[in-house]
């Protein structure tokens, strides 16, 4: 529920995205920066994320993240100026998300869960698809209603209200100890790797790792491959003749794809490794990314469904693999800062990915190259996953 809120508010933005250049006659290049400015902060203070919850443990980070997530909303209702929206947008609400989202969240379930990991972090993070399929069409309800403004601060008041006490009463840590994550120690009973060879990495030792490199450059291509579509998806089928509502709900379906292709390929790690189901779920972004582009050619509704389809099974679906291939080579006591490092990879490309996109259409009037650019780094990311296999030293 967290991650849902956390995530779905994040990118929401695909949706204000067409407000916001309608009101200020921004750029789209300009206007999308924000959310690359997001990405930027997040990817950096990753570490500092992973460092503070290996040292004051997941909830009290995830407390903290919740008020600034709520905040960001609020303050980004004021927004007259694009320095506002990059302050509230980029740097308020982004350390909201980054102090709820991966690196806390993964290092809190790896402590919980060391059999059958890549299913629990599925279905954990299946929650970010939930929030895009709720968030989109209701932010796009809420702007034609209450117009942008009143649709953020709304999101935002939510937020705090949802949020705070469910996560008060729910994020604990395991009982008693951190020993599965933090003393590299398997539960009775566990299967899998952690129960055979249980790790406790440092990160000098990560660092050391072609498994870490390569996984690595897997965060740096993921949202290269999709935040180029994900972020100008509603603005390119507005532009195509479709109406916002049906934009922002295909969107929300892509969200609604997406959880089930976090817990699918999730559950699927577990029985053909992550190289295998990381390259099948590129597979289907770079479709989707395929699909939305013929609504170049004829703008049909079919082609959209498709696109939310494919597009949104493998929307996400890199970051359960991740978590799960990582928390099995490195977890332990540093955990946190081991993916805190790692994420600074996923803060590069996504902060490039959403700028590529509108930089693309404001030259070229068109979104093809960006969109053509996705089945590129689709397969340059899936090369990164089969050079990660196996356990590092």
């Amino acid at each position: 529920m967290t991650l849902a809120f956390a995530y779905g508010l994040f990118f929401s933005f695909s949706v204000f995205l067409v407000p916001l250049v309608d009101e200020f006659r921004w750029s789209r290049a300009l206007t999308a920066g924000a959310l690359s400015l997001s990405t930027v902060v997040q990817g950096l203070g990753a570490p500092v994320a992973g460092t503070l919850a290996d040292r004051v443990g997941p909830r009290r980070v995830i407390l903290v993240g919740i008020v600034l997530l709520g905040a960001g909303p609020l303050l980004t209702a004021t927004t007259r100026s694009p320095w506002e929206l990059y302050l509230y947008t980029g740097v308020v609400s982004a350390a909201g998300v980054l102090a709820v989202g991966w690196v806390p969240t993964g290092l809190l379930l790896s402590q919980w869960f060391q059999a059958r990991r890549g299913r629990m972090m599925g279905v954990a993070f299946s929650g970010m698809g939930v929030g895009v399929f709720v968030m989109g069409p209701l932010a796009q309800w809420l702007i034609s209603m209450l117009g942008w403004r009143g649709a953020s601060a709304s999101l935002g008041a939510a937020t705090l209200v949802a949020l705070l006490p469910l996560a008060w009463w729910g994020i604990r840590a395991p009982a008693g100890t951190h020993a599965p994550a933090a003393g590299g120690t398997a539960p009775p009973g566990a299967r899998g790797p952690a129960a055979a060879a249980p790790v406790d990495a440092t990160l000098g030792e990560a660092l050391r790792a072609r498994a870490f490199w390569a996984l690595f450059a897997a965060y740096v291509f993921t949202p290269l491959a999709v935040f180029p579509v994900a972020t100008h998806a509603v603005a390119f089928a507005v532009d195509r003749g479709f109406s916002p509502m049906t934009a922002a709900t295909a969107y929300g379906a892509m969200g609604l794809s997406s959880t089930l292709g976090r817990v699918g390929f999730g559950a699927l790690t577990d029985r053909i490794g992550g190289a295998g189901a990381a390259s099948l779920s590129f597979a289907c972004t770079a479709g989707g990314a395929l699909a939305l582009l013929t609504l170049e050619a004829t703008p049909r509704g079919a082609a959209l469904a498709l696109f939310a389809l494919l597009f949104g099974l493998g929307f996400g679906a890199r970051g359960p693999i991740i978590t799960a291939m990582a928390s099995e080579r490195f977890g332990g006591r540093h955990f946190g800062i081991i993916y805190g490092v790692l994420n600074l990879a996923n803060g590069l490309g996504a902060a490039v990915g959403p700028w590529f996109g509108g930089v693309v259409h404001d030259v070229s009037g068109s979104y093809r190259v960006a969109f053509l650019a996705t089945v590129g780094f689709s397969a340059l990311g899936a090369v990164c996953f089969w050079l990660a296999r196996g356990r590092a030293p």
